[in-house]
């Protein structure tokens, strides 16, 4: 018997396509009802941010092997970017 109900959600996962430059997560038109959950599956360190490309120096810093969650209060309104400096590394992101 399950204790809690399941939970939907819209998968954005993906990698990074040119390593160094800031890349769309998802769009401003996709909206966390419940929340966000970001992995970063990789080795290396990523940077989050909402409504303008992440950077080293404004956005959030989310290390390799770890992750950042939000409830939807907490979780700015925009479009989300990913920085990373190495092309093809993984993350999984996926709003609730």
């Amino acid at each position: 018997m399950a204790l809690f109900p399941p939970i939907d959600f819209e998968d954005f996962s993906g990698s990074i396509t040119t390593g160094g430059t800031a890349q769309d997560v998802y769009p401003t038109d996709a909206h966390p009802i419940e929340g966000l959950e970001f992995y970063n599956t990789s080795d290396t360190v990523m940077y989050i941010d909402w409504d303008r490309p992440a950077t080293p120096t404004k956005g959030i810093p989310v290390q390799p092997g770890q992750g950042w969650f939000s409830t939807v209060s907490l979780v700015p309104k925009g479009r989300m970017s990913v920085l990373c400096a190495t092309t093809g590394k993984t993350f999984v992101c996926k709003l609730m």
